[in-house]
Protein backbone atom coordinates (compact mmCIF):
# COMPACT_ATOMS: atom_id res chain seq x y z
CA UNK A 1 0.00 0.00 0.00
CA UNK A 2 2.97 2.32 -0.35
CA UNK A 3 2.18 5.73 -1.84
CA UNK A 4 -1.55 5.22 -1.15
CA UNK A 5 -1.63 7.19 2.12
CA UNK A 6 0.32 9.97 0.45
CA UNK A 7 -2.08 9.90 -2.49
CA UNK A 8 -4.97 10.56 -0.13
CA UNK A 9 -3.22 13.57 1.35
CA UNK A 10 -2.73 14.98 -2.12
CA UNK A 11 -6.33 14.52 -3.24
CA UNK A 12 -7.65 16.06 -0.04
CA UNK A 13 -5.53 19.10 -0.80
CA UNK A 14 -3.81 18.99 2.59
CA UNK A 15 -0.52 20.08 1.07
CA UNK A 16 -1.74 22.10 -1.88
CA UNK A 17 -3.18 25.43 -0.78
CA UNK A 18 -1.54 28.70 -1.70
CA UNK A 19 -4.07 31.54 -1.94
CA UNK A 20 -3.65 34.35 -4.47
CA UNK A 21 -5.58 37.56 -3.79
CA UNK A 22 -5.99 40.86 -5.61
CA UNK A 23 -4.76 44.13 -4.14
CA UNK A 24 -8.08 44.69 -2.39
CA UNK A 25 -9.10 41.21 -1.22
CA UNK A 26 -12.61 40.45 -0.08
CA UNK A 27 -13.07 39.11 3.43
CA UNK A 28 -12.26 35.44 3.86
CA UNK A 29 -15.09 33.12 4.95
CA UNK A 30 -15.44 32.88 8.68
CA UNK A 31 -14.37 29.74 10.46
CA UNK A 32 -17.27 27.36 10.88
CA UNK A 33 -17.95 26.26 14.41
CA UNK A 34 -18.24 22.53 14.73
CA UNK A 35 -21.35 21.15 16.35
CA UNK A 36 -20.52 19.40 19.60
CA UNK A 37 -19.61 15.85 18.69
CA UNK A 38 -18.39 12.89 20.57
CA UNK A 39 -14.86 12.27 19.30
CA UNK A 40 -14.40 8.89 17.70
CA UNK A 41 -12.78 6.54 20.14
CA UNK A 42 -9.66 4.64 19.23
CA UNK A 43 -10.70 1.99 16.72
CA UNK A 44 -11.57 -1.44 18.03
CA UNK A 45 -8.56 -3.73 18.12
CA UNK A 46 -8.25 -5.67 14.87
CA UNK A 47 -8.01 -9.43 14.91
CA UNK A 48 -4.49 -10.34 15.98
CA UNK A 49 -2.30 -11.22 13.00
CA UNK A 50 -1.38 -14.82 12.50
CA UNK A 51 2.20 -15.76 13.38
CA UNK A 52 4.62 -14.98 10.60
CA UNK A 53 5.11 -17.87 8.22
CA UNK A 54 8.41 -18.30 6.44
CA UNK A 55 6.71 -19.74 3.36
CA UNK A 56 4.42 -16.75 2.69
CA UNK A 57 5.12 -15.92 -0.98
CA UNK A 58 6.39 -12.47 -1.90
CA UNK A 59 3.63 -12.16 -4.49
CA UNK A 60 0.49 -13.46 -2.78
CA UNK A 61 -3.17 -13.01 -3.63
CA UNK A 62 -4.44 -10.85 -0.80
CA UNK A 63 -7.05 -8.24 0.15
CA UNK A 64 -6.43 -5.91 3.09
CA UNK A 65 -8.53 -3.10 4.55
CA UNK A 66 -7.22 0.01 6.30
CA UNK A 67 -8.94 2.68 8.33
CA UNK A 68 -7.66 6.17 7.46
CA UNK A 69 -7.40 8.70 10.30
CA UNK A 70 -6.65 12.41 10.52
CA UNK A 71 -5.74 13.69 13.99
CA UNK A 72 -7.07 10.40 15.46
CA UNK A 73 -10.50 10.80 13.81
CA UNK A 74 -11.71 8.45 11.07
CA UNK A 75 -11.59 10.16 7.67
CA UNK A 76 -12.06 7.22 5.34
CA UNK A 77 -11.06 3.69 4.42
CA UNK A 78 -8.91 1.93 1.90
CA UNK A 79 -8.85 -1.51 0.24
CA UNK A 80 -5.49 -2.77 -1.04
CA UNK A 81 -5.25 -5.88 -3.19
CA UNK A 82 -2.44 -7.91 -4.71
CA UNK A 83 -3.45 -10.19 -7.59
CA UNK A 84 -0.74 -12.57 -8.74
CA UNK A 85 -0.49 -15.01 -11.65
CA UNK A 86 2.39 -16.80 -13.35
CA UNK A 87 2.88 -13.93 -15.79
CA UNK A 88 1.95 -10.74 -13.94
CA UNK A 89 1.28 -9.00 -10.63
CA UNK A 90 -1.41 -6.35 -10.21
CA UNK A 91 -1.63 -3.94 -7.26
CA UNK A 92 -5.01 -2.25 -6.77
CA UNK A 93 -6.19 0.41 -4.36
CA UNK A 94 -9.70 1.73 -3.70
CA UNK A 95 -9.94 4.65 -1.29
CA UNK A 96 -12.93 6.61 -0.01
CA UNK A 97 -12.87 9.65 2.28
CA UNK A 98 -15.48 11.94 3.75
CA UNK A 99 -14.17 15.27 4.97
CA UNK A 100 -15.53 18.57 6.19
CA UNK A 101 -14.50 22.12 5.41
CA UNK A 102 -16.23 25.49 5.50
CA UNK A 103 -19.19 23.80 7.18
CA UNK A 104 -19.65 21.39 4.29
CA UNK A 105 -19.11 17.62 4.14
CA UNK A 106 -17.74 16.21 0.87
CA UNK A 107 -16.91 12.74 -0.42
CA UNK A 108 -13.91 11.86 -2.55
CA UNK A 109 -12.95 8.53 -4.17
CA UNK A 110 -9.62 7.32 -5.55
CA UNK A 111 -8.99 4.16 -7.61
CA UNK A 112 -5.59 3.04 -8.82
CA UNK A 113 -4.25 -0.08 -10.52
CA UNK A 114 -0.72 -1.02 -11.60
CA UNK A 115 0.15 -4.22 -13.48
CA UNK A 116 3.72 -5.56 -13.80
CA UNK A 117 5.24 -8.27 -15.98
CA UNK A 118 6.78 -10.87 -13.63
CA UNK A 119 9.53 -11.86 -16.09
CA UNK A 120 10.74 -8.41 -17.17
CA UNK A 121 9.38 -6.57 -14.07
CA UNK A 122 8.24 -3.73 -16.36
CA UNK A 123 5.21 -1.61 -15.47
CA UNK A 124 2.83 -2.77 -18.21
CA UNK A 125 -0.44 -0.99 -17.38
CA UNK A 126 -1.59 1.79 -15.09
CA UNK A 127 -4.97 3.34 -14.36
CA UNK A 128 -5.81 6.19 -12.02
CA UNK A 129 -9.17 7.81 -11.31
CA UNK A 130 -10.05 10.52 -8.82
CA UNK A 131 -13.63 11.67 -8.44
CA UNK A 132 -15.43 14.23 -6.31
CA UNK A 133 -18.57 16.33 -6.60
CA UNK A 134 -16.92 18.72 -9.07
CA UNK A 135 -15.95 16.01 -11.54
CA UNK A 136 -13.35 13.34 -12.14
CA UNK A 137 -9.93 12.75 -13.66
CA UNK A 138 -9.10 9.43 -15.30
CA UNK A 139 -5.70 8.36 -16.62
CA UNK A 140 -5.12 5.08 -18.48
CA UNK A 141 -1.73 3.88 -19.69
CA UNK A 142 -0.29 0.83 -21.45
CA UNK A 143 3.29 -0.04 -22.32
CA UNK A 144 3.93 -0.51 -26.04
CA UNK A 145 6.49 -2.68 -27.85
CA UNK A 146 9.08 0.12 -27.67
CA UNK A 147 8.83 0.33 -23.87
CA UNK A 148 6.90 3.60 -23.90
CA UNK A 149 3.91 4.12 -21.61
CA UNK A 150 1.10 5.46 -23.79
CA UNK A 151 -1.28 7.48 -21.62
CA UNK A 152 -4.79 8.74 -22.30
CA UNK A 153 -5.99 11.46 -19.92
CA UNK A 154 -9.62 12.50 -19.41
CA UNK A 155 -9.81 15.62 -17.25
CA UNK A 156 -12.37 18.40 -17.27
CA UNK A 157 -14.09 16.87 -20.33
CA UNK A 158 -10.84 17.16 -22.31
CA UNK A 159 -9.18 13.98 -23.62
CA UNK A 160 -5.46 14.15 -24.34
CA UNK A 161 -2.70 11.60 -24.92
CA UNK A 162 0.95 11.54 -23.99
CA UNK A 163 3.86 9.10 -24.30
CA UNK A 164 6.23 8.82 -21.33
CA UNK A 165 9.04 6.55 -20.23
CA UNK A 166 9.50 5.36 -16.66
CA UNK A 167 11.98 3.18 -14.80
CA UNK A 168 9.41 1.96 -12.26
CA UNK A 169 9.52 -1.83 -11.87
CA UNK A 170 7.90 -4.63 -9.88
CA UNK A 171 10.93 -4.66 -7.57
CA UNK A 172 10.32 -0.99 -6.81
CA UNK A 173 6.68 -1.70 -5.95
CA UNK A 174 7.52 -4.44 -3.42
CA UNK A 175 10.78 -2.97 -2.08
CA UNK A 176 9.31 -2.08 1.31
CA UNK A 177 7.75 -5.54 1.63
CA UNK A 178 11.10 -7.20 0.85
CA UNK A 179 12.95 -4.91 3.25
CA UNK A 180 10.65 -5.87 6.13
CA UNK A 181 11.07 -9.59 5.34
CA UNK A 182 14.87 -9.30 5.38
CA UNK A 183 14.91 -7.19 8.57
CA UNK A 184 18.36 -5.62 8.09
CA UNK A 185 18.48 -2.48 10.25
CA UNK A 186 20.12 0.47 8.51
CA UNK A 187 19.49 -0.84 5.01
CA UNK A 188 18.53 1.81 2.43
CA UNK A 189 16.82 1.26 -0.89
CA UNK A 190 16.04 3.94 -3.49
CA UNK A 191 13.13 3.13 -5.79
CA UNK A 192 11.25 4.75 -8.67
CA UNK A 193 7.54 5.45 -8.78
CA UNK A 194 5.65 6.97 -11.69
CA UNK A 195 3.21 9.69 -10.61
CA UNK A 196 0.39 9.83 -13.15
CA UNK A 197 -0.84 13.28 -12.13
CA UNK A 198 2.50 15.00 -12.82
CA UNK A 199 3.68 12.58 -15.51
CA UNK A 200 7.00 12.23 -13.68
CA UNK A 201 8.97 9.40 -12.12
CA UNK A 202 9.81 10.18 -8.50
CA UNK A 203 12.79 8.88 -6.56
CA UNK A 204 11.83 7.55 -3.14
CA UNK A 205 14.13 6.28 -0.39
CA UNK A 206 13.19 3.51 2.09
CA UNK A 207 15.29 3.00 5.26
CA UNK A 208 14.74 0.25 7.84
CA UNK A 209 15.39 2.20 11.01
CA UNK A 210 14.28 -0.15 13.82
CA UNK A 211 12.91 -3.53 14.82
CA UNK A 212 10.47 -3.45 17.68
CA UNK A 213 7.52 -5.22 19.25
CA UNK A 214 4.10 -3.57 19.33
CA UNK A 215 0.77 -4.66 20.78
CA UNK A 216 -1.63 -5.40 17.96
CA UNK A 217 -5.01 -7.02 18.65
CA UNK A 218 -3.87 -7.74 22.21
CA UNK A 219 -0.83 -9.67 21.01
CA UNK A 220 2.80 -8.56 21.05
CA UNK A 221 4.02 -8.74 17.46
CA UNK A 222 7.55 -8.06 16.08
CA UNK A 223 7.60 -5.25 13.52
CA UNK A 224 10.09 -3.50 11.27
CA UNK A 225 9.84 0.29 11.24
CA UNK A 226 10.60 1.74 7.82
CA UNK A 227 11.06 5.42 7.02
CA UNK A 228 10.13 6.53 3.52
CA UNK A 229 11.44 9.83 2.22
CA UNK A 230 9.65 11.36 -0.77
CA UNK A 231 12.49 13.74 -1.59
CA UNK A 232 10.77 15.38 -4.54
CA UNK A 233 7.85 16.34 -2.30
CA UNK A 234 9.54 17.01 1.04
CA UNK A 235 7.39 14.41 2.84
CA UNK A 236 8.45 11.66 5.27
CA UNK A 237 6.30 8.61 6.02
CA UNK A 238 6.84 5.96 8.71
CA UNK A 239 5.50 2.43 8.30
CA UNK A 240 5.38 -0.72 10.43
CA UNK A 241 5.36 -4.17 8.78
CA UNK A 242 5.61 -7.70 10.15
CA UNK A 243 8.20 -10.27 9.10
CA UNK A 244 6.11 -11.35 6.08
CA UNK A 245 6.19 -7.77 4.79
CA UNK A 246 2.50 -7.17 5.51
CA UNK A 247 1.94 -3.49 6.29
CA UNK A 248 0.03 -2.80 9.51
CA UNK A 249 0.32 0.95 9.94
CA UNK A 250 1.62 4.01 8.10
CA UNK A 251 1.93 7.57 9.42
CA UNK A 252 2.60 10.76 7.49
CA UNK A 253 3.66 13.91 9.30
CA UNK A 254 2.52 12.63 12.69
CA UNK A 255 -1.13 13.44 12.03
CA UNK A 256 -2.25 11.21 9.16
CA UNK A 257 -2.53 7.46 9.77
CA UNK A 258 -3.63 4.34 7.87
CA UNK A 259 -4.17 1.30 10.12
CA UNK A 260 -4.89 -2.33 9.20
CA UNK A 261 -8.42 -3.26 10.30
CA UNK A 262 -11.18 -5.75 9.61
CA UNK A 263 -13.39 -4.67 6.69
CA UNK A 264 -16.38 -3.71 8.86
CA UNK A 265 -14.23 -1.67 11.23
CA UNK A 266 -12.32 0.04 8.44
CA UNK A 267 -15.53 1.27 6.81
CA UNK A 268 -17.07 2.53 10.07
CA UNK A 269 -17.24 6.32 10.31
CA UNK A 270 -19.13 8.26 12.97
CA UNK A 271 -17.40 11.62 12.92
CA UNK A 272 -16.47 14.16 10.27
CA UNK A 273 -13.71 16.59 11.11
CA UNK A 274 -13.59 20.13 9.75
CA UNK A 275 -10.12 20.09 8.28
CA UNK A 276 -9.88 23.85 7.82
CA UNK A 277 -10.59 24.64 11.46
CA UNK A 278 -8.65 21.77 13.04
CA UNK A 279 -5.48 22.39 11.03
CA UNK A 280 -5.03 26.08 11.92
CA UNK A 281 -1.73 26.94 13.63
CA UNK A 282 -2.36 29.97 15.82
CA UNK A 283 0.34 32.53 16.76
CA UNK A 284 0.36 34.04 20.28
CA UNK A 285 -1.70 36.96 18.98
CA UNK A 286 -3.66 37.63 15.77
CA UNK A 287 -1.76 39.34 12.94
CA UNK A 288 -3.45 42.60 11.98
CA UNK A 289 -3.15 44.74 8.85
CA UNK A 290 -1.17 41.96 7.20
CA UNK A 291 -1.29 43.69 3.81
CA UNK A 292 0.92 46.46 5.23
CA UNK A 293 3.62 44.11 6.54
CA UNK A 294 6.81 43.98 4.45
CA UNK A 295 8.70 41.50 6.67
CA UNK A 296 7.57 38.98 9.29
CA UNK A 297 9.58 36.71 11.58
CA UNK A 298 8.01 33.55 13.01
CA UNK A 299 9.33 30.89 15.38
CA UNK A 300 7.68 27.50 14.87
CA UNK A 301 8.09 23.90 16.06
CA UNK A 302 7.04 20.57 14.62
CA UNK A 303 8.69 20.51 11.20
CA UNK A 304 10.62 17.34 12.03
CA UNK A 305 13.30 16.35 9.54
CA UNK A 306 11.80 18.24 6.61
CA UNK A 307 12.38 21.99 6.87
CA UNK A 308 10.60 24.61 4.75
CA UNK A 309 12.35 25.56 1.50
CA UNK A 310 14.68 28.56 1.32
CA UNK A 311 14.11 31.30 -1.24
CA UNK A 312 14.67 35.02 -1.78
CA UNK A 313 11.55 35.72 0.25
CA UNK A 314 11.87 32.96 2.89
CA UNK A 315 14.91 32.54 5.13
CA UNK A 316 15.04 29.46 7.37
CA UNK A 317 17.19 28.90 10.47
CA UNK A 318 16.82 25.80 12.71
CA UNK A 319 18.20 25.57 16.24
CA UNK A 320 17.30 22.96 18.88
CA UNK A 321 14.07 22.04 17.12
CA UNK A 322 12.90 25.65 16.77
CA UNK A 323 12.65 26.98 13.21
CA UNK A 324 12.90 30.73 12.65
CA UNK A 325 11.23 31.86 9.45
CA UNK A 326 11.92 35.33 8.10
CA UNK A 327 9.39 36.19 5.41
CA UNK A 328 9.94 39.15 3.09
CA UNK A 329 7.19 40.53 0.86
CA UNK A 330 7.79 40.51 -2.88
CA UNK A 331 8.36 43.79 -4.64
CA UNK A 332 6.23 44.96 -7.58
CA UNK A 333 6.15 42.78 -10.69
CA UNK A 334 8.62 43.88 -13.37
CA UNK A 335 7.12 45.39 -16.54
CA UNK A 336 8.58 42.80 -18.91
CA UNK A 337 7.22 42.18 -22.41
CA UNK A 338 4.88 39.21 -22.65
CA UNK A 339 6.85 36.09 -23.66
CA UNK A 340 6.23 34.66 -27.12
CA UNK A 341 7.63 31.14 -27.39
CA UNK A 342 9.07 30.54 -23.92
CA UNK A 343 9.51 26.85 -23.10
CA UNK A 344 10.33 25.02 -19.89
CA UNK A 345 8.81 22.97 -17.09
CA UNK A 346 6.63 25.82 -15.82
CA UNK A 347 5.08 26.60 -19.20
CA UNK A 348 4.13 23.03 -20.09
CA UNK A 349 0.64 21.55 -20.10
CA UNK A 350 -0.09 18.60 -17.75
CA UNK A 351 -3.18 16.44 -17.15
CA UNK A 352 -4.22 18.78 -14.33
CA UNK A 353 -3.04 22.02 -15.95
CA UNK A 354 -4.44 21.94 -19.49
CA UNK A 355 -2.63 25.02 -20.75
CA UNK A 356 -3.05 23.91 -24.38
CA UNK A 357 -6.81 23.45 -24.16
CA UNK A 358 -8.73 25.82 -26.48
CA UNK A 359 -11.06 26.95 -23.66
CA UNK A 360 -8.13 27.79 -21.38
CA UNK A 361 -6.19 29.59 -24.13
CA UNK A 362 -9.22 31.56 -25.30
CA UNK A 363 -10.10 32.69 -21.77
CA UNK A 364 -6.50 33.70 -21.03
CA UNK A 365 -6.39 35.95 -24.10
CA UNK A 366 -9.81 37.40 -23.31
CA UNK A 367 -8.84 38.22 -19.72
CA UNK A 368 -5.56 40.02 -20.49
CA UNK A 369 -7.10 41.97 -23.36
CA UNK A 370 -4.67 44.56 -24.68
CA UNK A 371 -1.96 43.88 -22.07
CA UNK A 372 1.55 43.91 -23.54
CA UNK A 373 3.60 43.38 -20.37
CA UNK A 374 3.75 40.54 -17.87
CA UNK A 375 2.88 42.65 -14.81
CA UNK A 376 -0.39 43.89 -16.33
CA UNK A 377 -1.30 40.44 -17.67
CA UNK A 378 -0.63 38.69 -14.34
CA UNK A 379 -2.62 41.28 -12.38
CA UNK A 380 -5.60 40.84 -14.70
CA UNK A 381 -5.40 37.05 -14.46
CA UNK A 382 -5.24 37.25 -10.67
CA UNK A 383 -8.30 39.47 -10.41
CA UNK A 384 -10.22 37.30 -12.86
CA UNK A 385 -9.54 34.08 -10.95
CA UNK A 386 -10.48 35.70 -7.65
CA UNK A 387 -13.82 36.87 -9.07
CA UNK A 388 -14.53 33.77 -11.20
CA UNK A 389 -13.99 31.05 -8.57
CA UNK A 390 -16.63 31.12 -5.81
CA UNK A 391 -15.23 29.99 -2.45
CA UNK A 392 -16.27 26.37 -1.86
CA UNK A 393 -14.26 23.67 -0.11
CA UNK A 394 -13.40 20.87 -2.56
CA UNK A 395 -11.54 17.88 -1.03
CA UNK A 396 -9.60 16.98 -4.15
CA UNK A 397 -6.91 18.30 -6.42
CA UNK A 398 -8.95 19.70 -9.30
CA UNK A 399 -7.73 20.54 -12.78
CA UNK A 400 -7.67 23.93 -14.49
CA UNK A 401 -10.36 23.18 -17.08
CA UNK A 402 -12.72 21.73 -14.47
CA UNK A 403 -12.35 24.85 -12.32
CA UNK A 404 -12.94 27.16 -15.28
CA UNK A 405 -16.16 25.28 -16.04
CA UNK A 406 -17.47 24.74 -12.49
CA UNK A 407 -16.50 28.23 -11.23
CA UNK A 408 -15.98 27.04 -7.66
CA UNK A 409 -13.31 25.78 -5.33
CA UNK A 410 -10.89 26.66 -2.57
CA UNK A 411 -7.23 27.73 -2.65
CA UNK A 412 -6.19 24.69 -4.68
CA UNK A 413 -8.69 25.50 -7.42
CA UNK A 414 -7.68 29.18 -7.45
CA UNK A 415 -4.05 28.14 -7.87
CA UNK A 416 -4.47 25.54 -10.58
CA UNK A 417 -6.71 27.78 -12.72
CA UNK A 418 -4.32 30.73 -12.41
CA UNK A 419 -1.37 28.54 -13.39
CA UNK A 420 -3.26 27.09 -16.35
CA UNK A 421 -4.17 30.53 -17.67
CA UNK A 422 -0.63 31.87 -17.16
CA UNK A 423 0.98 28.91 -18.91
CA UNK A 424 -1.44 29.32 -21.82
CA UNK A 425 0.21 32.73 -22.31
CA UNK A 426 3.71 31.20 -21.90
CA UNK A 427 4.13 33.01 -18.58
CA UNK A 428 6.04 30.60 -16.28
CA UNK A 429 3.87 29.61 -13.29
CA UNK A 430 3.63 26.77 -10.79
CA UNK A 431 1.35 25.70 -7.95
CA UNK A 432 3.09 26.50 -4.66
CA UNK A 433 2.52 24.37 -1.56
CA UNK A 434 2.48 25.81 1.93
CA UNK A 435 0.44 27.70 4.51
CA UNK A 436 -0.97 31.20 4.59
CA UNK A 437 -2.40 33.45 7.26
CA UNK A 438 -6.20 33.10 7.54
CA UNK A 439 -7.72 36.16 9.28
CA UNK A 440 -11.03 34.45 10.13
CA UNK A 441 -9.18 31.56 11.78
CA UNK A 442 -6.67 33.91 13.43
CA UNK A 443 -3.86 31.58 12.40
CA UNK A 444 -1.97 29.86 9.60
CA UNK A 445 -3.91 27.31 7.58
CA UNK A 446 -2.97 24.92 4.81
Amino acid sequence: MKYRVLSLIMILGLVGCQNTEPANPVAQPKAQKQAPSKPLAEPAAPVAPAPAQADVPLYENSTLFYGVYLNAHKTGWMKVEMLSSESQVTLQTHLEAQVGGMGKVSRVVLDESRTYNRETEHLEKISFEQSSETGSVRIEGKRNAKGVLQLVVNAGSAITSKDVTTTESLSDAVALRKMAREGTIGKKVTVSQFDASSMKTMKIEHTLIASEKKIFGGVEVPFSQIETNYRDMGVVENSWADSTGRLFEAKVGGFFTARLEAEEEAKRQEYTQDLLVSAVVKPPAPIVEQEKITQLQLKMKGFGKVLPPVSDRQAVVEENGVVTLTLTKDGPLPALPLPQDQVGEFTEATPFIQANNPQIRSMAQKVIGDATTTDVAVTRLMKFVHAHVKDTYVPSFSNALEVLQSERGDCTEHSVLFVGLARALKIPARVAVGIGYWPAGEGFGW
